[in-house]
């Protein structure tokens, strides 16, 4: 499993289309995170007005949009993921993500060993944790899907400051990607 950060930018309202970049993980409040994450919930509500889940890709001009899906072929180095629009008068929030494989991945790729996320003890789920400000009004994550990852039914949990707002689930499906073991059929339902 990769898992890569996207900041998303957004282009004028009438295009529709979703640009981003990607950047590091990093807390990006003054407060350490504790203290940031009491002042988050204690300043106001929350709206969510759009999630969306899918595959990352590119129009005709190199412009970054999210093709819609919940089912895609294993494909190595394919970014998957979603993106929240909110509106809050609060000036950060606290977003996380669980997202939970049908079975444990060979490995969960270097975010683990550098604190970018947590690991369950199945190591079935990745959990990712976050406090960021709210001015752009938007929360968003991307995966890769690497060698050897499950292929099968698959979800992402998205929290704000400890609310489940959506669940995204969605099937990888055999596909170019997807390491099988020698002899074997294919996945089984």
């Amino acid at each position: 499993m990769v898992r890569v950060r996207v900041f998303v930018l957004f282009a004028a309202a009438a295009t529709g289309l979703l640009g981003c970049a990607t950047q590091p993980t990093s807390s990006t409040s003054d407060a350490s995170p504790p203290v940031a994450a009491a002042r988050a919930r204690k300043a106001g509500p929350f709206e969510v007005t759009s999630a969306q889940f899918g595959i990352f890709g590119a129009d005709s001009e190199g412009h970054r949009i999210l093709f819609e899906t919940d089912r895609f072929p294993a494909v190595i180095a394919a970014p998957y993921g979603w993106y929240i629009i909110f509106k809050t008068n609060k000036p950060t929030v606290v977003w996380r993500e669980e997202f939970e494989l049908p079975e444990p991945p060979p490995s969960w790729g270097p975010g683990e060993a550098l604190g970018i996320y947590t690991i369950s003890p199945d190591r079935k789920t990745a959990v990712t944790e976050r406090v960021i400000p709210t001015r752009l009004g938007f929360i968003a994550n991307e995966w890769r899907y690497a060698p050897g990852d499950p292929i099968g039914a698959h979800a992402m949990r998205v929290y704000i400051d400890g609310q489940l707002v959506r669940e995204f689930k969605f099937n990888i499906e055999d596909g170019p990607g997807h390491d099988r073991p020698s002899g074997s059929s294919g996945p089984t339902t």
